[in-house]
């Protein structure tokens, strides 16, 4: 800084001795410009040795003072005397607070099934209340929530075959079909078919690998996550099941599938041979 301050003197100088001296003025203006470089060169020295912004460096060096109004940050109203003032940085941290989300260890949203219930569609609404203002339909099966508005009205509407379960996580219901409240509290881990878990396990993975449904989060304090987003045991177990189901289900479909076609080939030589 006293370096800077020292060549600003020095400017301040020459250009007061220019002004009492025109014979002077020309023989000096190298001089004058060579002094404007050196404090140019000082000022991104001292910006990088400092981390100042070179231009707040250079509006010191040529005594630029930055006025604040005492009422920056207000909200002035001509007509009438009320005036609010609010602190940038209470905004920043206001703002970084309302958006940012809690994740899991694993780095999926943490969504409470109030949340969750605020994106269903009421079975009594109308097809334009339905999604007007932008609004977004979710529902979670297995615990894991989906936005499926790509569907519209017509499957998750008022009137859609799928209504029931938009706001909502009624697995059980996949498989039953029972798309009601009493349907949807069925305790399905405790159906001793494991192919009617494979049943909602399966619609499960439809909703992960459609195409416009995005994946929104896990529904936490549910029998399928905990309150930090953890997988439960109960739903680690459904899901094995499921998948134990699902591979002895994909080799018997094998199985008969290789059975028919053995069976069209015994017929065909069969009829060739009369």
């Amino acid at each position: 800084k006293s370096v800077i301050q020292k060549i600003n003197a020095l400017s301040c100088y020459l250009q007061t001795f220019e002004s009492n001296n025109t014979t002077m003025r020309r023989k000096t203006a190298p001089l004058t410009t060579l002094v404007w470089l050196i404090i140019a060169a000082s000022i991104l020295l001292s910006s990088v040795l400092e981390e100042r912004s070179p231009i707040k460096m250079m509006a010191v060096v040529v005594s630029a003072e930055a006025t604040t109004s005492p009422n920056e940050g207000c909200n002035n109203n001509d007509n009438n005397d009320d005036q609010t003032c609010t602190d940038p940085s209470t905004e920043e941290e206001s703002a970084t607070t309302t958006t940012s989300q809690q994740l899991s260890p694993s780095g999926e949203r943490l969504i409470t099934s109030t949340e969750l219930a605020s994106h269903g569609i009421k079975s009594t609404e109308s097809k334009e209340a339905a999604t007007a203002g932008g609004h977004t339909i979710w529902l979670s099966i297995l615990g894991r929530i989906f936005d499926v508005t790509s569907g519209g009205p017509s499957y998750y509407g008022p009137k859609g075959s799928y209504n029931f379960y938009s706001g909502r996580d009624a697995s059980p219901c996949f498989h039953s079909g029972k798309n009601n409240e009493e349907g949807a509290a069925v305790n399905l881990e405790e159906w001793e078919d494991d192919k009617h878990l494979m049943s909602v396990y399966d619609w499960s993975q439809f909703y992960e690998k459609h195409e416009t449904y995005q994946f929104m989060g896990v529904l936490i304090n549910s029998k399928y996550y905990d309150e930090n987003g953890e997988e439960t045991d109960v739903r680690k177990d459904i899901v094995e099941r499921a998948s134990k189901a699902k591979i002895i289900a994909d080799k018997e479909k094998e199985a008969r599938k290789k059975a028919r076609l053995e069976k069209r080939k015994a017929d065909r030589e069969k009829n060739m041979k009369k």
